[in-house]
């Protein structure tokens, strides 16, 4: 076979169009990758108003010192606690006395249902008189325990009529605010004040507008804060951002200050991506029996439930003076075991669920005294936020759907450069399907960006990517 040797020149030429095909090649798939990045902006100098913390729902008719409720507290920012006075619990609480104490943690005293000495058969409330003296009394007594009662909350729910909490109407609920101040007041507690109504969710349509229209000019000021329940199934659309909005400005139109504490909220969500998990509020599956890993399981062990909190909690702090609290720091082995009931942050053992874990890696970060950006987005599976004070940034990203997210952030607003600190992601390896009956695990990453300056926008931007189901945090610094 005859051996022919290529000329030098279409080498030389051959090489040239190969660097150019790659040249090209890297420019147009450069491009189209650039395109693809979903902006995400903060306005640095538009402050949402200051962050105030978190509450928590504690359930104290099984207090466990397993719970280490206070290294909890702490690793929430956890500002109030909301408890339910039941039968026989003076000594749960007083435990938990001792936890919140150091911490200057405020209390919140809720009850669920009228005593049957002030109802009458069909359950209404008869006795507003007898009610009220009812609440003076168990404030002198939580005094007396040396536990503080900060607020009382005088019925959770009245707007509902359950075998746990029996309704009021709006007038007896204005009578009752009246009696019960002066019966609070004729004993020197002018320090304790009563929040309300309580209501089931933020709706301000049909009857749900006389709780507020129909409370008179002294019981509006009885009220220090306003409160109510956020749970997707019981607003319209299923989303709290909007409901809650709506709710805010009506408060407004009506010249309402008043901070807005969100008494009971997580997730009503048991569907996420295409796969059922067991309701919280009755689960049925007990986990994976063979492997004795766990003998109870709900959608609460699951990481899709604990984006859907995080992204629920991102909503509410968007919000000026509002104060979320989450629906319960940890299961009660009484909830457990008879009511099949499973919706705390915390299992039976004290172990993170998901849920804990996402809020905790985010609000131990939070610098004190911070306030709030809220950013502007374009996709919805995506949420954030930003906490800052005068000198230092934390921002999160979270990404609910089941794809990549290639972001770019832009932090507008600064009249100072920005350093980057240090960033972490948190995301789960697998995630669980339901008959496996195990909690999902939840990988922490150190991560880390690139900032560069945007002159034309006057703007420190950097890129991300967001692993699917994840949350990105990440500290940055004024020089």
């Amino acid at each position: 076979m005859p051996n022919y040797r290529v000329p030098q020149v279409f080498v030389k030429t051959g090489i040239i169009i190969f660097v150019m095909v790659v040249m090209w090649s890297c420019s147009f798939f450069g491009d189209r990758k650039k395109g693809q990045y979903i902006p995400v902006s903060f306005d640095l100098s538009k402050e949402v108003g200051p962050f105030e913390g978190l509450g928590v729902n504690v359930p104290i008719s099984f207090y466990s010192r397993r719970m280490k409720a206070l290294q909890s507290f702490n690793e929430l920012g956890i500002k109030y606690i909301r408890v339910k006075r039941e039968d026989e619990n003076w000594n749960d609480i007083l435990a938990l006395r001792s936890s919140t104490s150091r911490l200057g943690i405020k209390w919140i005293y809720s009850l669920d249902a009228i005593p049957i000495n002030y109802i009458d058969d069909s359950g209404r409330l008869v006795d507003v008189e007898g009610f009220a003296g009812w609440w003076a009394e168990e404030v002198d007594e939580l005094l007396y325990q040396d536990v503080p009662a900060d607020f009382i909350e005088l019925l959770d729910a009245p707007d509902t009529s359950s075998t746990d909490s029996l309704s009021l109407t709006p007038d007896t609920y204005n009578a009752l605010l009246h009696a019960t101040r002066k019966e609070l007041d004729l004993r020197n507690f002018q320090d304790v004040a009563i929040i309300g109504p309580g209501l089931s969710n933020p709706g301000i349509t049909g009857d749900m507008e006389t709780w507020y229209m129909n409370l008179d000019q002294q019981a509006f000021e009885f009220v220090s804060n306003w409160t109510v329940h956020m749970w997707e199934d019981r607003i319209p659309g299923e989303h709290l951002d909007p409901a809650l909005g709506d709710l805010l400005n009506y408060l407004e139109e009506t010249e309402s200050t008043k901070p807005l504490f969100v008494n009971s909220y997580a997730s009503s969500e048991t569907n996420f991506n295409g796969v059922t998990y067991p309701d919280p509020d009755e689960y049925d599956v007990l986990g994976n029996l063979s492997t004795y890993k766990t003998y109870y399981y709900s959608a609460t062990f699951t990481m899709p439930y604990a984006l859907r909190v995080y992204s629920n909690t991102l909503d509410m702090l968007h919000h000026k003076q509002v104060i979320p609290f989450l629906y319960q720091l940890y299961d009660a082995p009484a909830d457990v075991k008879y009511k099949k009931r499973s919706w705390g942050l915390l299992d039976l053992n004290g172990g993170e669920k998901p849920v804990f874990t996402l809020l905790s890696n985010l609000l131990k970060r939070v610098p004190k005294n911070s306030t709030v950006v809220r950013p502007v987005l374009s996709d919805a599976s995506l949420n954030g936020i930003i906490f800052k004070d005068r000198t230092d940034i934390v921002l999160t990203l979270s990404n609910t759907s089941t794809e990549k997210k290639f972001i770019q952030v832009n932090l507008g607003g600064s009249s100072r450069p920005l350093e980057f600190v240090s960033g972490v992601s948190c995301h789960s390896p697998e995630i669980l399907l339901p008959e496996h009956g195990q909690r999902d695990e939840v990988e922490i990453l150190e991560e880390q960006v690139k900032l560069r300056l945007d002159d034309e926008n006057d703007a420190t931007v950097f890129s991300l990517q967001l692993k699917p189901q994840s949350i990105f945090i990440g500290e940055f610094q004024y020089k």
